[in-house]
């Protein structure tokens, strides 16, 4: 296999194609859009509770992972669906495998956000 050159303008286009592919991820699945919104809310309250830089990183970074795992997970499920829409179990096995790693890793993104934010909205409810 020849290795390509880099090519500036090859490289643009990626960026254009993946642009396109989170507006599809949000314009088409409705669980990216709850993620997103979820999202949105977190930053919101990281400026209201004007949270640490540490507690910044580990909000982007949930945020990210659990995006970035709706988006593989979207694209398995078009991959499948591309193929056949009747039961196969191997798919559908596949398909579960994917939906439980969003999973886990939105539970994860959860703790993180009540780790950050219980005690500012704790403080907020009690301590008047």
């Amino acid at each position: 296999m020849k290795k390509k050159k880099f090519n500036f303008r090859a490289r643009l286009h990626s960026f254009i194609f993946a642009g396109r592919g989170i507006l599809v991820l949000f314009r088409e699945e409705h669980n990216a859009r709850i993620h997103l919104f979820i999202a949105v809310s977190v930053i919101f309250m990281g400026i209201v509770f004007d949270i640490s830089a540490t507690e910044w990183m580990f909000c982007i970074l949930a945020i990210g992972l659990v995006l970035s795992a709706e988006a593989v997970n979207s694209s398995l499920e078009s991959i499948a669906d591309s193929i056949t829409l009747e039961e196969n179990a191997h798919i559908k096995k596949a398909k579960d495998f994917a939906a439980a790693a969003v999973l886990i890793l939105s539970i994860s993104a959860a703790l993180v956000g009540l780790t950050i934010f219980s005690r500012p909205l704790y403080l907020l409810v009690f301590s008047k």
